[in-house]
């Protein structure tokens, strides 16, 4: 199952992909669904990852980079930690993030993340993703999906998957050099969406 034309050729997207870090295995892919059947937001998600997996396979580049649904991936790794081919489908939703931000499919959204990131971590001294997200939401305008993220939210808060208060560190001051150095904001970002950290595997 390839992207390619009646020569063979690969998609240049689909090359593009298989170039970034989380999308090495992506051919290997041969849709058997426990990404999705793992993944705790999937009614949230318009395609799912299964099906996205799919379409960087066709190379359906706009359809991807488009999609809201890399936006949504919560970053548990369920679906990488199961997946039995191996494919870091979490780290490869943050490389369809900032593919989607270098291209201009998800337009100065990296920038405004990157500020609600930092707001964040000068308030706690560490991540506290509730109130990232509804600074981020905030910031580009987009309350609908803000409000939409809500019933999700209570659910993963429900099953312990987000922390109902912040956690603070003793001395946070350092972190506030954040709020007044955009190029430092655009670098965390950046990080964060590409490589967030992982869990464990669940026996």
């Amino acid at each position: 199952m390839m992207a390619s034309n009646t020569h063979g050729v690969l998609n240049p997207f689909t090359i593009e992909v298989l170039e970034t870090q989380g999308g090495q295995l992506v051919l290997q892919c041969y849709q058997c669904g426990t990404c999705s059947g793992s993944c705790p937001v999937i009614d949230e998600m318009e395609y799912g990852p299964r099906r996205i997996l799919y379409m960087i396979q066709m190379g359906m580049e706009q359809a991807v980079l488009s999609s809201k649904d890399i936006w949504r991936c919560v970053s548990c790794y369920s679906c990488a930690n199961r997946c039995p081919r191996g494919i870091e489908i979490t780290d490869l939703m943050a490389d369809l993030r900032r593919l989607a931000t270098v291209k201009g499919y998800a337009r100065d959204k990296e920038a405004e993340f990157g500020q609600a990131f930092a707001e964040t971590i000068a308030a706690h001294g560490r991540l506290f993703e509730p109130e990232l997200l509804m600074r981020y939401y905030l910031r580009v305008l987009d309350v609908k999906s803000l409000v939409e993220m809500v019933p999700l939210g209570l659910k993963m808060l429900a099953k312990g998957k987000l922390p109902f208060l912040p956690e603070r560190i003793d001395d946070p001051e350092d972190m506030k050099a954040m709020e007044v150095a955009p190029s430092t904001r655009l670098r965390v970002a950046t990080v964060f969406l590409r490589r967030p950290e992982k869990e464990s595997a669940e026996p």
